[in-house]
C-alpha cells in the first residue's frame, strides 16, 4: 500500500474539521452538498480533504445527503404542565416548516435518557430538544460535538456546544421571597427542587439571598429539598409545618410541588392565608381558580418554548454559531394565598 493512500486510511473527519477550522458539522454539510454553506467555507473543507486524503465512507455520504426532517424532543417528566406547554411550542414551530416530531419522556430516569438518546441517533434525527436529566450528561455532549444540533430547556450544560434557555430563576425566587418579608414574615420556609439542576440550584439560590438581604437569614430547619413531584412537596410540607416552630409562610419550587403542598396544609386544618401564606413557581391556569388564587412567580412558558425551537432552527442552518444561551425573565403574580390584602404587622 501506498504511503498515500495509508494516510488516507488514517484521515477521520475530526482531522478535517480541525485543519479546516470548522466543525464536524459543517464538513458533513459540505460532503453532502448541503446549501446552508457559505462559498469560503466550503472552499476551506474541501482544501483540507484534499490535504488530508480523507476519503468519506459513501454510504453514509449519502445518507447524510438526505435530510430526516424529524426533530427529537426528550422530557424528563412530561405530566409537568410547564413541559408540556414547551414541547406543543416546540412541535407548532417544526411542523409549520415541514418536519416530524418525536416526543419521549424519560420521567428522570438516566437508564431511559440513554436509550432514548441513541434511538434519536438511530433515526437520524436533524436536531434534538431535551430537558436532561442533569447539567452533564455525557451522551449530549458527545452527540452535539458529533454535530446534532441540540437545545437544552430548564438547564445549563457543563459540556458540549449545546444551545440553552432558561428562566431567570434567581430573579423569580428572590421576587417571591422579597414580597414575603415585605408582608411581615420571618419564618419563611422554602421547598427546593434537586440541587443538581440549574432550576433547584437557582431558586434556592434566589431564596437564600432575599433570606439573608433581611434581618432573618434562611435557617436550615426551613428549607427541604423535593424532587419536583407533588408527593415530595406534600412530604416535605408535612415536615415542616409539623416542626416545633413552623413557618409562617411557604415558597415553593415548582407547580407539582406546589400542589403538593396545598394537599398537605389542606389535610392538617391550617387556614390560608390566615396562618400560613404560600407562593409557588409556575403560573399555571388553575393557579387562579384555586381558593384562595394561588400567588405565583409566571415563567414565560410559551416563549421559552418558542425560544428553543428558533434556537434549534438556526443552529441546524448555521450549525458553526458559537453556543447561546438565553435567559427569559419572570414575573411576580400577586393573588390572595400570600395574604397581601392582610399583611402581618411589622415585627
Amino acid at each position: 500500500m501506498s504511503p498515500r493512500r495509508q494516510h488516507a486510511s488514517a484521515s477521520t473527519i475530526t482531522e478535517v474539521a480541525k485543519l479546516a477550522g470548522v466543525s464536524i458539522a459543517t464538513v458533513s454539510r459540505v460532503l453532502s452538498n448541503h446549501p446552508h454553506v457559505s462559498d469560503e467555507v466550503r472552499q476551506k473543507v474541501l482544501d483540507a480533504v484534499r490535504q488530508l486524503g480523507y476519503e468519506p465512507h459513501r454510504v453514509a455520504q449519502r445518507l447524510r445527503a438526505r435530510q430526516s426532517r424529524l426533530i427529537g424532543i426528550i422530557a424528563t417528566d412530561i405530566t409537568n404542565p410547564f413541559l408540556n406547554t414547551v414541547m406543543a411550542c416546540v412541535e407548532e414551530v417544526f411542523f409549520a416548516r415541514g418536519f416530524t416530531v418525536l416526543m419521549s419522556n424519560t420521567n428522570a430516569d438516566r437508564k431511559k435518557e440513554l436509550n432514548y438518546l441513541s434511538m434519536m441517533e438511530s433515526e437520524a434525527i436533524d436536531g434534538l430538544v431535551i430537558t436532561p436529566t442533569s447539567e452533564n450528561v455525557d451522551r449530549v455532549a458527545e452527540l452535539s460535538e458529533k454535530g446534532l444540533p441540540i437545545t437544552v430547556v430548564d438547564r445549563r450544560m457543563t459540556a458540549g456546544r449545546v444551545d440553552v434557555v432558561l428562566s431567570d430563576n434567581v430573579a423569580g425566587a428572590r421576587a417571591a421571597t422579597e414580597h414575603l418579608l415585605r408582608l411581615g414574615h420571618q419564618r419563611i420556609g422554602h421547598i427546593g427542587g434537586p440541587l443538581h439542576l440549574t432550576s433547584g440550584r437557582e431558586r434556592y439560590e434566589g431564596y437564600r439571598e432575599a433570606m439573608q438581604a433581611s434581618s432573618w437569614p434562611a435557617s436550615p430547619d426551613l428549607v427541604h429539598f423535593g424532587d419536583y413531584r407533588r408527593e415530595s412537596g406534600y412530604n416535605a410540607a408535612t415536615e415542616l409545618l409539623q416542626s416545633d416552630t413552623p413557618p409562617t409562610a411557604l415558597f415553593v419550587a415548582n407547580n407539582l410541588m406546589t400542589l403538593g403542598a396545598l394537599n398537605a396544609i389542606h389535610d392538617q386544618g391550617i387556614s390560608i392565608p390566615d396562618d400560613i401564606a404560600i407562593v409557588g413557581f409556575d403560573d399555571m391556569p388553575w393557579a387562579r381558580s384555586l381558593n384562595p388564587p394561588l400567588t405565583t412567580v409566571a415563567q414565560a412558558v410559551e416563549e421559552i418554548g418558542y425560544r428553543a425551537a428558533r434556537l434549534l432552527m438556526a443552529r441546524i442552518e448555521q450549525p458553526d454559531l458559537p453556543p447561546r444561551t438565553e435567559v427569559v425573565g419572570t414575573q411576580l403574580m400577586v393573588r390572595a394565598s400570600c395574604g397581601a390584602k392582610n399583611p402581618l404587622p411589622s415585627p
